[in-house]
């Protein structure tokens, strides 16, 4: 669910919130009981190890930012508020190792076709 839309009412991030939870715990239920406690790090959100949990907001963040840059570039603005959101957030959760990739990669995602080719 789009970000703006899960946040907008407190009600409805509460019950977002408990479904992810639920979908978590399933996740889990449906691993083979010897992978459970290998698993449950990763998957469940009250045991995962912090840096990891950065790691994988980043990479999210840096997701719907390309996705918004694609959107744009094809001329659909319907994607310029999420991207001077996502902007705002990338620079909040700003590490090196994002930085290096925005820079590297990140202009890459405005090319068209023939540019590419």
């Amino acid at each position: 669910m789009p970000t703006p839309i899960k946040y907008y009412n407190p009600a409805i991030a509460e019950e977002y919130k408990k479904i992810e939870l639920a979908a978590e715990q399933k996740l889990i239920s449906m691993l083979p009981e010897e992978f459970q406690d290998d698993y449950a790090p990763l998957l469940d959100s009250h045991k995962i190890n912090q840096e990891d949990y950065a790691i994988v907001k980043q990479a999210d963040s840096l997701c719907a930012y390309l996705k918004c840059l694609e959107e744009l570039n094809v001329g659909n603005h319907e994607f310029a508020q999420a991207k001077k959101r996502l902007e705002q957030t990338l620079s909040e959760r700003s590490t090196q190792e994002m930085e290096y990739f925005l820079t590297t990669f990140a202009d890459s995602f405005n090319l068209t076709l023939d540019d590419i080719s």
